[in-house]
């Protein structure tokens, strides 16, 4: 009996060591809660002073303006009817804002809880249509031991020596609340959670069709109507895995996520339904459908832990069948935009591709260009001979040079 004593004590001794021993040093995001008056944020004025670009985000091209989102804080008017000379005019207050989106004359962004939809009939007096308040819902208690509400968080990069068991993943942002709790990446409201990995440009996670506003987060899709005032119809829970962008073609939505692209069909706008998806391997992606065809372009080395580099081409002709038509290898593609019979794509450092697809399916490179910094490339909506690229340096626009595509930089917007 005393050997066996012996023995569970020993037995305990071990054990106790090992969880003792058992410590990993990690790095990673902490996002910590802030807290305050809900009501005195929506009461803000929605005009401000012009300030500078600080932290970008998505981006707007108009026929004669600019948007350039500020993260968590608005969104940056510039009139740029001289595009040689860029001028800010106005700062749209919109707190904790990362995605809009425009259509016609309406501006509609997320704002907290809220979806908000502004007139930009006159850019430097910008007026609120109406707010649906309360579509991102949270999943856990949104107050703090004062009652004041939880309005966003800051984040950090940090180094901690944690136990082998902790519940901290350093692959995704780990939230944490007014005491110090871990709060569930799926309890956080969407509007919190951050923008898609594409960073500064403009990529979309709202589409506008049909008068209705279609938002999507990493899984959900949400949808709110809008026939002269916004209203929430409804959200679709778990359509998707790590949704990265929307865009609206032809009665359907097309959704890129990190693993394919899903098309929804709006024969009933309130109601999206499934039509198809296709799959192709783990990576960020956005996606562009035009004229029958998709254009996917996968990038790897990114928190989407892709291996490819290539443009997919997928036939779209028949919805309930994608397929993949072609594929085009690239070096680090990052953004893409299409301009009558051209494609151009972003790598990056390595430069702008630019290709001819007058055959859609059979894209033909015209000329690499390793002379910009390219991550995001805009398409000027009315000037074909204009496009916009977003590089670490700002928002340069050039002029095209005909069929040689030439690049001439006419301003830069500094970030």
């Amino acid at each position: 009996m005393k050997h066996i004593f012996y023995l569970i004590f020993a037995s305990l001794i071990i054990t106790s060591c090992g969880k003792e021993l058992c410590k990993q040093t990690v790095t990673y995001t902490k996002a910590t809660a802030i807290y305050g008056d809900l009501e005195a944020l929506r009461s803000l004025p929605v005009n401000a002073a012009v300030t500078a670009i600080n932290n970008p985000g998505k981006i707007y091209v108009g026929d004669d303006f600019l948007l350039i989102g500020e993260e968590n804080k608005g969104i940056h008017v510039i009139d740029n009817s001289d595009p040689y000379n860029p001028q800010a005019i106005n700062f749209i207050n919109i707190p904790q804002n990362k995605e809009y989106y425009v259509h016609g004359n309406t501006l509609y962004a997320e704002s907290m809880y809220d979806v908000v939809s502004y007139d930009l009939t006159d850019l430097t007096n910008v007026t609120v249509r109406s707010r649906e308040e309360n579509v991102f819902q949270v999943g856990f208690q949104n107050t703090n031991a004062e009652g004041e509400t939880l309005l966003g968080f800051d984040y950090e990069e940090v180094t901690e020596n944690l136990d082998c068991n902790s519940l901290i993943n350093p692959t995704q942002i780990n939230y944490f609340g007014w005491n110090n709790e871990l709060i569930p990446n799926s309890a956080v409201p969407s509007s919190f959670a951050g923008n898609s990995t594409g960073g500064v440009g403009s990529v979309n996670r709202m589409a506008f069709a049909q008068d209705h506003l279609f938002i999507i987060n990493s899984r959900d899709l949400f949808v709110l109507s809008d026939f002269g005032q916004l209203d929430y119809v409804r959200t679709q829970s778990n359509i998707g895995w790590n949704m990265e962008t929307i865009f609206p073609y032809e009665d359907n939505l097309f959704i890129g996520t990190q693993t394919g692209m899903l098309i929804y069909n709006l024969d009933t706008e309130s109601n999206p339904e499934f039509e198809s998806r296709f799959d192709h391997a783990q990576a960020c992606d956005p996606v562009l459908p035009t004229d029958e065809v998709a254009y996917v372009t996968l990038r790897s080395g990114t928190a989407c832990q892709g291996f490819s580099n290539e443009l997919d081409i997928i036939n779209i002709s028949d919805l309930q069948n994608p397929f993949l038509e072609n594929i085009v290898q690239l070096e680090s593609p990052y953004g893409l935009s299409k301009s009558g019979n051209v494609l151009y794509i972003g790598e990056g450092e390595n430069g702008l591709s630019i290709f001819d697809i007058t055959d859609r399916v059979k894209p033909v490179l015209i000329k690499k260009d390793r002379s910009v910094e390219a991550y995001d490339i805009i398409a000027h909506p009315t000037n074909s001979s204009r496009i916009l690229i977003a590089g670490t340096g700002g928002l340069g626009q050039y002029e095209i040079d005909g069929s040689i595509q030439n690049l001439t930089l006419l301003s830069n917007i500094s970030f």
